[in-house]
């Protein structure tokens, strides 16, 4: 008999039916990440068979990291990093979010300043990924189908095809603003994380790992962010807990009406690193007197799991059943956030490695229903309860909150010079007026 080429999973269970009965989901995958910069080091090479996508990267060479678009081509099969068209299917990939990403400020070099009013790019890019994310759904439509509900992941599902949903991480993409989140949300985005590595105007982030200066009361939310919360719910967007501090963690859970979600965190009691999830926390999460529903999905992250290198799929089950002890087996699911990270654990390397986790769950005696549940089930869910808030919260009108340190409403700027030839005359006495006051202040 052949060695058989992956020690993590039976020969059978790549064929097993329960792969193929419900679609496996997975949260948080940063592929545009890669179309944005993993082209930079002009290594790109193209493999297999040339087809016309193939044809197209070649000509278009290592320049990625100038257009992103010319990358979309290469998910067809010679795309770098743990993603693309062949491994997911590989890996038997019913549905996936995007997720919309821009770096923190520190990484791209600009100081939003103490009060996050300076400007910066990171709207645009916001609007930049979420145009790559539509462009490779609309490029590859038999492989992808764009959802948004639960109800189309089943169609996409019943299609063949892979779910294709959007989140975003981080508020620092908003600028500051709860009309750009609107948008947002009319452009099709499902979840958001309050904080990415840096803190925003909205919330207080646990950071890259290391102790980070408090800028808003209790290290938590602000009160624009409070706000926030609020409109996630009215609009039917994921509560994302992802990068957060304990305390916004805790006064999100509080202030939600609907339920929250991790898009991917480990347990802290496992790994103590401040991206995972405490005990503390996740007792706040369930059905109980006091608690509020939820959904966990697990990291892959070496770095967040154990000790390394040495972390593989074992790993990953071991925080994933950690949490179900907490908060039940419902309320569990699958991460990854491949393309957002450098290390991988054995036996989870790329999309295609899926079944291995399926694997060591059943091994470790999770029935059918669980490990269904797991792999998307508890997740549409929890999808299904946040539309089911949303609806209720219909006729509630939204926000007008603004961040409370903002400077320029009204603007002197506004109409040229500060002589505000295009306001009509009992508009620029009113503002006048106002600045009046304020200077007398």
């Amino acid at each position: 008999m052949d060695e058989d080429p992956d020690p993590y999973v039976p020969r059978l269970i790549r064929q097993d039916p329960r792969l193929h009965a419900r679609p496996v989901m997975t949260l948080h995958n940063t592929v545009t990440n890669c179309s944005l910069w993993k082209f930079k080091d002009n290594s790109v090479q193209i493999v297999g068979n040339k087809s016309e996508d193939q044809a197209i990267a070649e000509k278009v060479g290592f320049g990625f990291d100038r257009k992103p678009l010319d990358a979309i081509p290469l998910l067809n099969g010679s795309f770098p990093g743990h993603v693309d068209i062949p491994r997911m299917r590989e890996g038997r990939l019913g549905g996936a979010f995007w997720t919309v990403w821009a770096p923190c400020y520190d990484v791209v070099g600009e100081d939003p300043g103490a009060d996050f009013n300076t400007p910066t790019s990171h709207v645009r890019d916001a609007l930049e990924m979420l145009d790559i994310i539509q462009n490779m759904i609309a490029r590859h439509p038999d492989d992808f189908q764009y959802a948004r509900t639960s109800a189309e992941v089943w169609d996409a599902f019943n299609a063949g095809k892979i779910a294709s949903l959007i989140g975003m991480e981080g508020t620092h993409v908003l600028g500051n603003s709860l009309g750009a989140l609107r948008i947002f949300a009319q452009l099709g985005v499902r979840y958001l994380t309050l904080t990415h590595t840096c803190h925003s105007a909205f919330a207080s982030s646990c950071g890259p790992g290391t102790p980070m200066d408090v800028v808003h009361e209790g290290d938590g939310l602000s009160d624009l962010g409070k706000e926030l919360i609020k409109e996630l719910n009215r609009v039917g967007i994921m509560v994302d807990l992802a990068h957060t501090t304990v305390a916004t963690m805790r006064q999100a859970i509080e202030l939600s009406e609907a339920p929250v979600v991790w898009t991917h965190a480990g347990a802290r009691a496992l790994w103590d690193h401040p991206r995972n999830v405490p005990d503390e926390i996740l007792k706040m999460i369930g059905d109980g007197p006091g608690q509020k529903d939820g959904v966990i999905q697990s990291i892959f992250f070496p770095a967040f799991l154990g000790p390394h290198p040495g972390v593989n799929v074992s790993h990953v089950a071991n925080h994933i059943e950690h949490i179900a002890g907490i908060v039940g087996k419902s309320r569990v699911g699958i991460a990854s956030d491949y393309d957002g990270m450098y290390l991988v654990p054995e036996g989870l390397e790329d999309a295609s490695k899926y079944p291995n986790i399926v694997a060591e769950l059943l091994s470790r005696g999770w029935t059918d229903d669980e490990v269904r549940g797991a792999l998307g089930g508890n997740l549409m869910r929890i999808m299904d309860k946040v539309d089911e808030v949303s609806e209720k919260l219909k006729d509630r009108l939204p926000s007008s909150a603004i961040w409370e340190k903002r400077t320029d409403l009204p603007s002197l700027k506004w109409g040229g010079g500060g002589q505000h030839v295009y306001w009509p005359t009992d508009v620029k006495a009113k503002v006048e007026k106002m600045y009046l006051r304020h200077d007398e202040l």
